[in-house]
């Protein structure tokens, strides 16, 4: 009689094997992946998409949080992160179709995720991104440095600033072009 064995786990190629409370957490949908922006100039853009450990992990804030539970930079894991950074894919290939804000600190973007059923909080997306220039592989690089829900974020511009669409972003950080984001 053959011996029924579940199929091996998948591993990923990015993240070393992360355990929490004892049990190794699967990171695998977090591997970086590309997808194609089309920018308003009539060309496809590459984006690369890299996820930061804080899309699962939170601050170590309290005396419960054990100190044998802290984990890259010495945050703890976030069982709720955890669980809506399973929906981070499909935003981010989405963000083509979205506007996106800058935050007061002018170096990063955020995008306010609404689709929150039986929620009244939002999924606050904060990215960073860059151009890639190798010479024979010129990109942008998208680094998803947090993702949580809230109400409101101490991030957000405080007066709200004009969105600006992400295929255009995209496109001036590509070009090397400024882009200004006027205050309303």
């Amino acid at each position: 009689p053959k011996s029924m064995t579940n199929p091996p786990q998948q591993k990923s190629n990015y993240w070393d094997p992360f355990f929490a409370n004892g049990q190794e957490v699967s990171l695998l949908h977090l591997d970086p992946f590309e997808f194609l922006c089309p920018t308003p100039d009539g060309n496809q853009r590459r984006v690369r998409v890299i996820y930061s450990p804080h899309v699962f992990t939170r601050e170590h804030i309290s005396e419960q949080d054990h100190p044998a539970g802290k984990c890259f930079d010495a945050r703890i894991f976030c069982p709720t992160r955890y669980a809506d950074s399973h929906n981070l894919n499909p935003i981010v290939v989405n963000l083509p179709k979205a506007r996106v804000f800058q935050t007061w600190e002018k170096r990063n973007y955020v995008f306010l995720a609404v689709e929150t059923p039986r929620r009244d909080d939002q999924y606050h997306l904060f990215f960073e991104v860059k151009k890639i220039n190798r010479k024979r592989n010129k990109h942008i690089e998208l680094r998803v440095e947090s993702a949580y829900r809230k109400l409101n974020s101490s991030y957000a511009p405080p007066n709200k600033p004009n969105a600006v669409r992400f295929p255009i972003l995209i496109q001036n950080v590509f070009m090397g072009r400024p882009l200004i984001f006027a205050a309303r």
